[in-house]
């Protein structure tokens, strides 16, 4: 199993903070929001990291050195991440984590999805519906929709961070390679989302029990800080 991280935006909700570096290495407790992604999925075994970059990657490669592999894309700035992880589909070839670089989240949520049986399987959060964050549909065992739901039949949101098993990666690149021409705003979650609405099973890991965080602006930064040490 590997890991992908995609780490290619700039942040701009969080201006002036993310001028010169990417959001992911903000520092929260005694290290940044990428030094706990990549130790928590160490701690789960997954030793293959793949951060891709673009943003400010020279702070990324310098910070990280040669402790994972980096792949850079260049028109971060024009489109979103489902180019960015299309510009990666070649690593879409083994079971896979994929995560935002802005998730902070308990380990029990990495621990989760590394043992799930679901060819996809997506983290997401019943809790309550946010604003701001990806809404999803469910029923009992799968995702109905994702991405495209609208507030009033929304169960939950999904938090940033899936695993696509071998052959959930093989449906995942199908998909993508019929909307990769356009959507240059959307996320990957878009072709999640199509494939549900075909009738393909999309599993779910739900981390309601779990706290967890997606940083997109200096109030969440701040709430963040105040209240880290929840995260340990």
């Amino acid at each position: 199993m590997k890991a992908i991280i995609l780490a290619a935006g700039r942040g701009t909700r969080l201006y002036p903070i993310t001028l010169n570096k990417p959001k992911g290495l903000l520092e929260i407790g005694n290290e940044t929001i990428l030094d706990r992604l990549v130790r928590q999925f160490r701690e789960a075994r997954i030793d293959d990291i793949l951060i891709v970059v673009g943003y400010q990657k020279e702070c990324l490669i310098n910070h990280f050195n040669d402790s994972v592999r980096y792949a850079t894309y260049e028109d971060f700035s024009t489109t979103n991440n489902l180019h960015t992880l299309w510009s990666v589909k070649n690593e879409l070839n083994d079971d896979v984590i994929i995560t935002f670089s802005d998730l902070v989240m308990h380990q029990s949520i990495v621990d989760g999805l590394v043992k799930s049986n679901s060819e996809i399987t997506m983290a997401i959060d019943t809790s309550q519906v946010l604003d701001g964050t990806m809404r999803v549909a469910i029923n009992n065992t799968n995702i109905k929709n994702i991405t495209t739901t609208t507030v009033d039949e929304a169960d939950g949101n999904f938090i940033g961070i899936s695993r696509m098993s071998q052959s959930g990666c093989t449906l995942l690149l199908d998909e993508m390679s019929k909307i990769v021409d356009g959507h240059h705003q959307d996320y990957y979650t878009i072709a999640i989302d199509r494939l549900a609405r075909r009738g393909v099973e999309i599993g779910f890991f739900d981390v309601k029990k779990y706290i967890w965080r997606e940083i997109d602006t200096k109030d969440e930064y701040d709430e963040l800080n105040q209240i880290y040490d929840q995260f340990l």
